[in-house]
């Protein structure tokens, strides 16, 4: 009996620890669902769109956004600044019927920077909440919603403003970067902010900081927020973005630059499956140069056409390189993993500045950008090749006349930021060794390098394609 007794205990001991080894498991799997909450929300890419009069007997609107669902972009993110402008209206009408009409998504950024006042976008909030063409994200697909700035506000305003829409529920994931402890303190902010928020979206990362010395782009702050964020079961946006040079309503100022793109593409990449959104800076704002589809000039301050334009300045040619980066994001996939579109041997782009950056600027009233000094005169460039049939090829940059660069490519994204640039013509082209140096592909810059700027201190890049 007692040794019966002491096999029944025994017995029921395995028991309790197999129990306990469950409860632990259930444990461990909340914690990692926990962990992992941030992968509920799709890994999608947005374009940050500047909502501006759009001519309604144009097909701009719809072209705007067949052209980013051709990319992979899953939605824009509508800036509104002036949400009860008839011209703002009339602009977001059009983008929602031709959303609607071709497979693709949109939800509203508020820029608080214009309009201060969160309850001035109620009424567009209402009216296009429940649209068909309206991004959903979470696990319960509610509707997303984003902001440019926060403007003064706290926690206890936008649970407020949030909580005014009934059974209406929204994703908020707001550009709330110039708040107190968001870069300084991110576990500090989450519990500060986490009642209000679904997520934090940083802005100013997308680019080095304002400085008249040259550096590269960094993700050291994007890593403390988004840890922080995944800790708090919140999801993170990251901003991509190719410069900023900005000309337009007194200001004057540029911010690199050079190979930005992708370098900035590398990092989010290199970070695997932790970044939840990643939002392109921009597809439309001509006043800060960072476009990368065609400018609607119907809908741009006059001024801004002396620096950003689709004659000599346009940046469209960029769009294969983004549309291969969003399908590595979506795949999760290395640099290396980028691939371009299927039948494509390889796409890429060349930009520039068509002044020097010792330029005198005396023409313009502004004289030279304030930030100027972090400028290179470079020929910069991103290629991204698939993985076959490289072995003979080689890309060479002509700058002036004059071979600064060749160089083999590899699979996936290749890039550069070749010093030397000379004054004169801009080229680059992809060569077959094995075929008396015959030329495959090459693009050439619209506009030509010049010592000295006339009119105009024009610091945005011409940027080429390869054709």
């Amino acid at each position: 009996m007692a040794t019966e007794s002491h096999t029944g205990r025994r017995a029921q001991n395995d028991i309790r620890l197999t129990i306990a080894d469950i409860n632990m498991l259930k444990e461990a799997l909340v914690a990692a669902v926990a962990a992992l909450a941030h992968l509920a929300a799709a890994r999608d890419v947005f374009a940050h769109y500047m909502v501006q009069g759009l001519d309604g007997r144009t097909n701009h609107a719809v072209q705007d956004v067949i052209d980013a669902r051709d990319m992979g972009i899953a939605a824009f993110a509508l800036n509104v600044g002036q949400p009860s402008a008839g011209w703002a209206t009339d602009a977001i009408s059009q983008l929602f019927k031709a959303a609607k009409a071709n497979n693709f998504k949109l939800f509203f950024s508020l820029d608080l920077a214009q309009t201060k006042d969160a309850y001035a976008y109620s009424a567009l909030l209402k009216d296009y909440a429940g649209h068909d063409a309206y991004y959903k994200a979470g696990p319960d697909k509610r509707p997303f919603l984003s902001t440019f700035s926060a403007q003064g506000t706290d926690a206890n305003y936008w649970t407020s403003f949030l909580g005014s829409f009934g059974q209406t529920k929204f994703y908020f994931v707001p550009n709330f970067d110039n708040t107190p402890n968001y870069f300084d303190n991110p576990a500090k902010w989450m519990q500060d902010w986490g009642k209000a928020v679904d997520g934090a979206f940083t802005w100013e990362t997308a680019w080095p900081r304002n400085s008249n010395t040259p550096s590269n782009v960094s993700a050291v702050q994007d890593e403390s927020v988004l840890k922080a964020a995944h800790v708090s079961k919140k999801t993170y946006m990251m901003p991509l973005s190719t410069l900023q040079y900005k000309h337009w309503s007194g200001q004057h100022w540029y911010r690199p630059g050079e190979v930005n793109m992708p370098q900035r593409m590398t990092e989010i990449l290199d970070m695997g499956d932790r970044a939840d959104f990643v939002e392109i800076l921009t597809w439309n704002d001509g006043g800060e140069s960072h476009y990368i589809g065609t400018l609607r000039m119907e809908g741009i301050d006059k001024s801004m056409v002396e620096y950003a334009n689709n004659d000599d300045y346009n940046h469209v040619a960029w769009q294969p390189v983004f549309a291969s980066f969003i399908y590595a994001f979506n795949k999760n996939l290395k640099a290396g993993g980028m691939r371009p579109p299927v039948g494509k041997q390889f796409v890429g782009s060349m930009w520039y500045r068509a002044i020097k950056k010792d330029a005198s600027c005396q023409s313009d009233a502004a004289g030279r950008p304030s930030g100027a000094g972090a400028a290179q005169d470079a020929v910069n460039w991103a290629i991204v090749a698939a993985d076959y049939g490289l072995a003979n090829l080689r890309l060479q940059i002509w700058s002036g006349g004059n071979l600064i660069r060749k160089v083999a490519l590899q699979p996936g994204l290749n890039y550069g930021s070749e010093s030397g640039l000379a004054t004169g013509p801009q080229y680059f082209e992809v060569i077959d060794t094995a075929n008396n140096n015959k030329i495959v592909m090459s693009g050439k810059g619209r506009v030509d390098v010049k010592a000295q700027s006339t009119g105009y201190c024009n610091f945005n890049y011409v940027v080429a394609g390869l054709n």
